[in-house]
């Protein structure tokens, strides 16, 4: 049996409109507080680091020389965590992937591209075609973004893959919050998996989000949440005896 915890950071902030530079320093200004908490896996919002902004995702967009990629990579080193930030992907076409980079302590970095995109964001963005897991202190950890979750592939995917834990980067308003919640809740018991879930606050995207950044335990239960207004790191440990966490606020920026 795996006796060993995992500590997740749930970054619950609000971004700067197309402002890679600043969503950057605060990235690394949180990433260095989590760490200091105690965090192993740092999780930011979908499209972090630009904010939800779909019409400047092409301008935005990144490719794999880019120094953002090295400066988050040097924070998972100097910190010790691994990261999970979101900013758009250059695509060959002219449609970017709404993407994750996964920046681990060992210098590595990974991408993950968004497969199932909500409805409207196919104007804008291109879909991805694969998954994305990684092993952590010897648990699978599976990787969606946002309206991944809603499309049931994906969980049977997760289970193929013998997922662990499901990450869940996201922007839910306030509007699709409870509809949402209970997708997640109800795949936690039908797939017995955790599920950890990062959220914005604030409008973002011409979208007012809804925050509310939590963990779910294999029983479906809300073991630790965040409110819906205010910016902050949600602490949540995964043990083989259930979730545990705390709340820590964070300045606005």
């Amino acid at each position: 049996m795996n006796n060993e915890k995992i500590t997740f950071s749930l970054v619950q902030y609000s971004s700067i409109k197309g402002d890679i530079k600043n969503n950057l320093n605060n990235h690394i200004k949180h990433i260095k507080l989590s760490a200091e908490s105690g965090a192993d896996i740092v999780i930011f919002p979908e499209l972090s680091l630009t904010g939800y902004e779909l019409e400047l995702a092409s301008k935005l967009a990144i490719d794999g020389t880019s120094s953002i990629i090295t400066n988050l990579s040097n924070a998972a080193i100097d910190n010790n965590v691994v990261i999970i930030s979101g900013i758009p992907l250059i695509n060959s076409t002219d449609k970017p992937y709404i993407g994750a980079l996964v920046s681990f302590p060992s210098g590595q970095t990974d991408f993950y591209r968004k497969q199932y995109l909500h409805p409207g964001e196919d104007k804008f963005m291109s879909a991805g075609s694969k998954n994305y897991s990684f092993e952590f202190k010897q648990r699978k950890m599976f990787l969606g973004i946002c309206a991944d979750f809603t499309n049931s592939q994906h969980w049977i995917d997760a289970n193929e893959d013998h997922a662990d834990i499901y990450l869940s980067s996201v922007l839910i308003s306030k509007n699709g919050f409870a509809h949402d919640s209970e997708i997640l809740r109800r795949k936690a018991i039908e797939h017995k998996l955790n599920i950890v879930m990062t959220n914005y606050i604030g409008e973002t995207g011409g979208w007012l989000s809804n925050g509310n950044s939590r963990a779910w335990d294999t029983d479906g239960n809300v073991c630790i949440s965040a409110n819906d207004s205010d910016p902050c790191l949600v602490l949540c440990t995964i043990t083989n005896g259930g979730i545990s966490g705390r709340i820590i606020n964070i300045t606005k920026t």
